[in-house]
């Protein structure tokens, strides 16, 4: 139940239920006290009627009355007194007054004749008016009344447990409510504020956790948790980031370093011999301007590296025939083929069109196909291919990553480079995409060389267009780096549907 209902029904019970309970107490007394007058009245009777029988003597009605002085005075008691009336409404006589007061009290006819024969229970008497007849003429009316004795010795005790119910019950009830409000606010409260204060110190998230909660308090330790997460995920990007920035720093000082200290080697060889002949002083040049190239290209690739890591960085997309644009792209890698003595296998099947950046596509695929020549051996075999999603893959492609390639290309093409060669280790194949990581060539006892930037430069062109890259290596095939790239419905395609529609 959602907090603010809950807080809503708590302040309805807390506002109704005590006025329910005080209704119920009324109700209950009333109860009691009518079932315990019943029980007096019963009793009552049996003590009445012999008083009864000495006031209904006409002769006791009369003004000038001497047996009335003589009789009734040995009936009174504290806790009965009696009043005879004439039937005008005059007093004759009171068990609780004197003479001169007796006769100089009048009651109107119309109090005088209420209630008679109706027993009148009140709050401490029981009272009783008859009328008294003399041969059919009425002679006088009178008037009982008597302390209810049991019910004044008990009061007290019933107003001890009246007053000892009524405060267990605001006290439950207080109780009550504290312990629903500390299960429904101030536990999570609590709960979160440790996270809080927990997350603020660094510690790792607390092991308690309020589960099953769909209240507003529970969305605010779920929103908390994503939160602290998110945070956590971010401040995780960032040192990683770090470490791969500290990383690229110390990786490319080691990398300058040697070009550097060659060129500065061969300039201070040009500087100082003089005698030296044009032969040797233009190689000498060559090198330097080698080693310059390199370098270059190096800041070069880093440059490219951190402007595609931005988040500002766009490309400036344009929409391209698919199979015009890659056969263009692939046709570029013959002569490598033919220069080099590889076996080159090429393969172009799309028929979509695509939303790219032309010059970065360029880069990934140069990218995975000079990293590809470079552990290729002599004589071995590469494949190239371009591959949409409705398209068979080529048979030169590794047959026992067919089934993972086809789950993998759904709604999209993939751009596949496979060269022969030793395979690379699987606890590589991901960490190769790290700047600076390069697989180590055991038969050569050292590594392929470029600058370690390629395949991370490929990646993030691969992102950038909204798709991926991933590698795989097999000791039979070699390896396949197999780029991901969404497809776009082919402009024909989209007007016969729109005809058939």
């Amino acid at each position: 139940m959602k907090l603010k209902y809950w807080l809503m029904i708590a302040f309805l019970i807390v506002m109704f239920l005590p006025v329910a309970a005080g209704w119920a107490l009324f109700s209950l007394y009333n109860y009691y006290e009518n079932h315990r007058a019943v029980a007096e009245y019963v009793e009552l009777t049996g003590r009445l009627a012999p008083i009864e029988k000495v006031l209904n003597d006409p002769t006791l009605y009369q003004l000038n009355s001497l047996k009335r002085d003589q009789t009734l005075p040995a009936l009174a008691s504290e806790q009965l007194s009696f009043n005879l009336y004439l039937p005008s409404g005059i007093r004759v006589y009171t068990s609780g007054g004197d003479t001169w007061s007796t006769g100089g009290y009048t009651v109107r006819s119309s109090e005088l004749y209420r209630n008679l024969y109706h027993l009148q229970i009140r709050h401490r008497t029981f009272s009783l008016k008859k009328p008294v007849w003399d041969q059919g003429e009425l002679a006088g009316i009178y008037e009982i009344t008597m302390l209810r004795e049991d019910r004044l010795e008990g009061i007290s005790l019933r107003t001890t447990w009246v007053i000892g119910g009524s405060v267990a019950f605001f006290v439950l009830l207080y109780g009550t409510v504290l312990w629903l409000l500390f299960r429904k606010l101030f536990f999570p409260m609590k709960v979160l504020i440790n996270r809080m204060h927990g997350f603020a110190r660094g510690e790792k998230p607390d092991e308690i956790r309020v589960n099953g909660r769909s209240d507003e308090m529970g969305m605010l330790l779920q929103q908390f948790d994503a939160m602290q997460q998110t945070i956590s995920q971010t401040q995780e990007e960032v040192e990683r980031q770090q470490k791969e920035k500290e990383m690229i720093v110390a990786s490319l000082s080691h990398d300058l370093k040697t070009p550097l200290m060659s060129i500065s080697a061969y300039a201070e060889a040009l500087s100082m011999e003089e005698h030296s002949r044009q032969l040797e002083r233009q190689e000498y040049r060559d090198v330097i301007a080698r080693n310059v190239e390199r370098m270059k290209k190096m800041i070069g690739e880093l440059e490219m590296y951190t402007a595609l890591g931005s988040r500002d960085s766009e490309f400036a997309m344009v929409e391209v025939e698919g199979e015009e644009f890659f056969e263009m792209l692939l046709g570029s890698y013959g002569g490598l083929s033919e220069r080099n003595e590889y076996d080159m296998k090429m393969s172009v099947r799309t028929n979509h069109c695509y939303r790219i950046h032309p010059e970065s596509l360029m880069r990934l695929t140069d990218n995975l196909v000079h990293n590809a020549l470079r552990y290729t051996p002599p004589q071995g075999r590469i494949g190239l291919a371009v591959i949409d999603s409705a398209t068979e893959l080529p048979g030169w492609i590794d047959p026992s990553l067919r089934a993972e390639l086809n789950t993998y290309r759904i709604g999209a093409t993939l751009i596949v480079v496979q060269n022969e060669g030793s395979p690379i280790p699987p606890e590589q194949l991901e960490r190769i995409f790290e700047p600076y990581v390069q697989y180590h060539q055991e038969q050569t006892g050292g590594y392929a060389g470029g600058s370690g930037l390629g395949l991370s430069i490929s990646r993030r062109i691969a992102l950038k267009h909204g798709g991926d890259i991933r590698m795989w290596s097999s000791k039979q095939y070699g390896t396949a780096a197999v780029c991901l790239l969404p497809e776009r419905r082919n402009p024909d395609e989209s007007q016969d549907i729109i005809k058939k529609g």
